[in-house]
């Protein structure tokens, strides 16, 4: 399989669950279908990009060079925007609708192909998770320092699910799970609205300061060396 192809199914899945792949959020993606590749195969990746600790935690030029020439091949689309908070800036969204590409799961372990679409599902429309996610949560990051080349043999094989024998239960038995599975459903419920409602509390906190960071996170990569100390203040 050539790395055009994760790439091509990356930017597909995430079309087909309306996630805007930004181009940061296209490369952190690729990095993560390199590392859950590496958790099975003994460090080695799909794509065999040399990823370094440079730009928000994983980057390579080769990751940019081939989205660049799948874009110019028409293995996916690229979508220029003008930034809503700087004239001079603009952004990518990365799009793929051509069906054929769903068949690239076929030549994926099954296990890889879960854990990147439940990365850009639950990833893909929040850059500061997916950031904080690979930062913290993916071992050849772990103790890296900026401009190091990351070391995926780091990576850790997930454990075997081990199998459970059933015991046939009696009917009191099943009653009472029934109960507390009711029981556990209310808690969820009710948590679920103390969620809705921390979330609308701090939506007044996400004025134009904070949708401008966000929005520069998503952007073109910075250029290297850059320095400085960024202050962010929330007003009410």
């Amino acid at each position: 399989m050539q790395s055009y192809d994760i790439i091509r199914y990356i930017v597909w899945y995430a079309t087909e669950n309306d996630i805007r792949l930004t181009t940061n959020r296209l490369v952190k993606f690729i990095y993560l279908a390199d590392l859950y590749h590496a958790r099975l195969k003994g460090g080695q990746t799909l794509t065999g990009f040399p990823w370094r600790f440079i730009y928000y935690g994983p980057y390579c030029s080769e990751a940019m060079q081939c989205i660049d020439q799948a874009v110019n091949d028409g293995l996916i689309c690229k979508a220029t925007y003008d930034s809503y908070f700087d004239e001079d800036k603009e952004f990518n969204i990365f799009i793929c609708k051509d069906k054929e590409a769903e068949k690239i799961e076929e030549l994926i372990h099954i296990g890889i192909v879960g854990q990147i679409q439940k990365a850009i599902r639950t990833l893909g429309n929040d850059t500061p998770q997916l950031l904080d996610h690979v930062y913290f949560n993916t071992e050849p990051m772990a103790n890296a320092r900026k401009g190091d080349l990351l070391d995926f043999s780091k990576a850790v094989r997930p454990e075997s699910i081990k199998k459970v024998k059933l015991k046939k239960l009696s009917p009191n038995a099943i009653k009472l799970a029934r109960q507390k599975i009711k029981q556990l459903s209310d808690e969820i419920n009710a948590d679920r609205k103390r969620l809705i409602k921390d979330e609308q509390e701090t939506e007044k906190y996400k004025d134009n300061a904070y949708c401008q960071f966000i929005e520069m996170l998503d952007g073109e990569k910075l250029a290297i060396g850059l320095k400085g100390t960024a202050i962010i203040q929330i007003t009410e």
